[in-house]
């Protein structure tokens, strides 16, 4: 695979983000397709991985592009328009950056895109999606949408109005949960019933806790014992110290942050393969382990958000960032720092 001379959004050794013209490609890998990005959509991770051991690299997980070249023998067909996302780890090469003109992603991360999905949103959809699908598929244990189950006990999703909150509402509503209790600010709770929510309540209230405990008790259906931290702040007080005080006898208590102080478990995106990772705090470097069974399952929660996105599954603000690669650094650091507030950006390639 030849080096590419469009901008590209880089990370380097000491953690800096900057934007270069130049970027040298490793070779395809023979599961490979390379890939003309169309848009590439914009995660925390993008500037937030570096903290793993993650960088001297192109950043960007999510795409949305044409396929320029195929396997001897695959399911996609040069041309075809496809989205998914790029495999992470120590030691990423700079091909599987999705913030740059072309990229490599393996046959099995990637999905053709419908028309029934615009292109744009394709490219925001499979990290936040995969997320929501292995916390609501694997971690909490809850049948795929067309298993047609109904589950009563109450769920919360701690922060609901983030991209994995939204996509975790909508799965548990397809799964069959009756009782959908989430937090988030006033002005989006009319968004996440029309969702799938079923009570929602005000997190910075200071009653938000004995507020939840009242609902439950109300509900008479049992205690919370599912719950995700969809915000994963580590700001005191802690999203997920928070959601915890409303738990009760947990089966399944998750949050999008790693914790080291044990009761809470970890969603991720990528399952399929094995990858390193070498967070701050831990003394070595962690090998997160293969799990395609756990993959699997994830996976089919995405095709069910693909087949019926615009009609049971959707990401409800999605915008579009121009090709300037000046302002898209800037989007992808503020979303990776302070945070960009509701919705997903993509960016259109190429950048300029």
């Amino acid at each position: 695979m030849a080096s590419t001379s469009a901008k590209a959004l880089y990370t380097d050794e000491p953690g800096n983000h900057s934007i270069r013209s130049t970027v040298q490609h490793e070779p395809l890998a023979p599961n490979e397709l390379l890939i003309e990005t169309l848009y590439s959509g914009v995660n925390p991770a993008d500037t937030k991985h570096y903290t793993l051991g993650i960088h001297s690299t192109v950043m960007g997980y999510d795409f949305c592009g044409r396929v320029l070249s195929t396997p001897p023998v695959s399911h996609f067909a040069i041309g075809d328009i496809v989205a998914g996302y790029t495999p992470s780890g120590i030691d990423r090469p700079s091909k599987h950056g999705t913030h740059q003109s072309r990229l490599a992603c393996p046959e099995q991360d990637l999905f053709k895109v419908p028309p029934n999905l615009p292109e744009a949103h394709a490219a925001a959809l499979t990290v936040v999606t995969m997320t929501a699908a292995d916390t609501v598929f694997n971690l909490f244990k809850l049948p795929l949408p067309s298993d047609g189950a109904t589950f009563t006990k109450p769920i919360l999703v701690w922060g609901a109005s983030s991209s994995v909150g939204i996509c975790t509402v909508q799965f548990l509503r397809a799964s069959g949960c009756t009782n959908i209790l989430v937090t988030a600010s006033p002005k989006r709770h009319d968004l996440l019933k029309s969702l799938g929510a079923t009570q929602c309540f005000d997190y910075a209230s200071s009653s938000v806790e004995t507020d939840i405990e009242t609902a439950v008790q109300a509900l008479g259906q049992g205690p919370i014992t599912l719950a995700l931290d969809a915000v994963g702040s580590f700001a005191p007080p802690r999203t997920s110290d928070q959601m915890m005080k409303c738990v009760k006898n947990s089966d399944a208590v998750v949050a999008c942050v790693t914790r080291f102080d044990g009761g809470v478990q970890m969603p991720l995106a990528t399952t399929r393969n094995g990858w390193r990772i070498k967070p701050p705090t831990a003394p070595s470097t962690i090998t997160l382990p293969s799990e395609p069974e756990r993959h699997k399952r994830a996976w089919k929660g995405l095709q069910w958000a693909v087949e019926n996105y615009g009609k049971g599954f959707e990401l409800p603000v999605v915008d579009v960032l121009g090709r300037s690669a000046e302002d898209a650094l800037r989007e992808v650091v503020k979303v990776g720092g302070e945070g960009r507030g509701f919705g997903k950006v993509v960016l259109r390639q190429p950048l300029q």
